[in-house]
């Protein structure tokens, strides 16, 4: 499918799930269908008690970075090499460039650290300014991890993949929290420019928060057709990316989407958008590979689809169709980005 040549539809329903409330079954037959839907009832993974109040202060605290000059934010720049991480102005690099900047960052295990100001000291890249960023970014961080611990567990459940598989997938996972700005514009973008061209994400499970303003679609239905995603009051949209639809052996389908421009009303001012998302990978150590099926009654009840031969009795899981996450993550953030 050419997925630039499908025409948009009238918004969707993208399921609600109350978290709470959902059982593992539930959530894994709303991924098969949609590949994404929205999360409610979250406040049990934040430490302060509302997931809400999380989001707010480090978006507010995002809000006050991106409107520094260049040259302040000029220090925490992605130097270009390894992982992206830090200030990306990908608005520069001409004609191509997709209208945005974002500010990334990855942060290992917390219990590994006596504390958060110890844990927070393992990335480099921390403006100065605002002096709040670093609190507010530790906190929802914390947050988003323990949320996609927990999402994995119950897909893991729900599927039957090996307990084996698991710590690569919670524990140990090395994720990426990042803070993306789109520009307003006020001059009619040049032919071809957008803000985020389809993709479905690197890794295993995405939480993104995007404000009020429209412009995110998915591909979702039969035919795949274009579909604005509409937030509901605190929700946040989890879909499935490229580790995850390997590992569940093709049976959670990666979430393809995009950001498209505003759209040019007389008289309607053009305004920034910001979206909050955080990547969930896997151990960047881990081969990732189809996971065999932990008992003869999960294969049963949730089979191979045609994409995943290789989960076959007999056959180990670094056996077979594979890649290692480190590979993986690399070679799709040099595909996406570098420096022009």
């Amino acid at each position: 499918m050419d997925s630039t040549a499908v025409p948009a539809i009238p918004a969707a329903r993208v399921p609600v799930l109350d978290l709470p409330a959902t059982t593992a079954d539930t959530l894994v037959d709303a991924l098969r269908r949609n590949s994404c839907v929205f999360l409610t009832g979250l406040d049990e993974f934040s430490t302060g008690g509302s997931f809400g109040a999380d989001l707010t202060a480090m978006l507010e605290a995002s809000q006050e970075f991106f409107a520094l000059e260049p040259e302040q934010k000029t220090p925490v720049r992605w130097p270009g090499t390894g992982e992206w991480a830090g200030w990306q102005p990908l608005y520069e690099g001409g004609p191509d460039a997709l209208l945005l900047e974002r500010y990334e960052l990855a942060l290992p295990d917390p219990a590994a650290y006596a504390d958060d100001a110890g844990w927070a000291a393992s990335f480099p890249l921390w403006p100065k300014r605002p002096a709040r960023l670093t609190a507010s970014w530790t906190a929802y961080y914390r947050t988003a991890r323990a949320l996609t611990n927990r999402l994995v567990e119950m897909i893991g459940e729900a599927l039957g993949l090996p307990v084996a598989d698991l710590p690569a997938w919670t524990t140990r996972q090395h994720s990426n929290l990042c803070v993306n700005h789109y520009l307003a514009q006020p001059e009619a973008p040049a032919p071809g420019q957008t803000r985020q061209r389809p993709h479905a994400d690197i890794g295993g499970l995405t939480l993104l928060w995007a404000d009020g303003r429209s412009g995110l679609e998915a591909a979702l239905g039969a035919d795949g057709a274009w579909v604005p995603v509409d937030f509901p009051p605190g929700a946040i949209l989890l879909q499935a990316g490229d580790l995850l639809h390997l590992w569940t052996r093709g049976q959670i389908p990666k979430n393809l989407h995009r950001v498209v421009n505003p759209p040019r009303t007389p008289g309607a001012a053009q305004t920034d958008r910001y979206s909050v998302v955080f990547f969930h990978h896997p151990d960047l150590d881990t081969w990732v590979a189809p996971a065999l099926p932990a008992s003869p009654e999960r294969t049963a009840a949730g089979s191979p689809t045609e994409d995943s031969d290789c989960a076959v009795e007999g056959r180990s899981a670094t056996e077979g169709p594979g890649v290692g996450a480190r590979d993986h993550v690399l070679a799709r953030q040099r595909a996406a980005y570098t420096l022009p």
